[in-house]
């Protein structure tokens, strides 16, 4: 078998796909349950042994992609440490923040404005 995949809970509208090369060449199945185990958020762990790639889907809106990278170093699978892994997991947590305050922010009306609160009152003249 050329992958190792844990899946837990369901997809959301807020689900993001990261893709990072592992220096190890295979994962084991273990190791991916116990990662996944301690965060509600993971929806699923894929481990390539072609490409030694390692898939990770989770809710923004539970997790970032900083919260992940610890738990990873403590099961031991670690990503290539590289200039271009760094830009990237820097470029995942913006947009996981911005991301998850989106979600939380409450909605706002036409042009930011709440409706009837600019009007002017009835039987008044322009």
């Amino acid at each position: 078998m050329s992958q190792s995949t844990h899946q837990g809970s369901t997809a959301t509208d807020n689900t993001v796909s990261r893709v990072m090369r592992i220096g190890a060449s295979e994962v084991s199945e273990d190791a991916l349950r116990l990662v996944e185990g301690q965060f509600t958020g993971i929806l699923r762990l894929a481990f390539d042994q072609q490409t030694g790639n390692l898939s990770v889907a989770y809710d923004v809106t539970q997790l970032a992609f900083s919260q992940i990278l610890p738990q990873l170093a403590a099961a031991d699978i670690r990503p290539v440490d590289s200039w271009c892994f760094r830009l990237k997991a820097a470029w995942y947590d913006f947009t996981d923040q911005n991301t998850a305050s989106q979600v939380h922010a409450k909605p706002k009306g036409c042009c930011n404005r709440i409706p009837g609160v600019y009007a002017l009152p009835p039987g008044k003249p322009d």
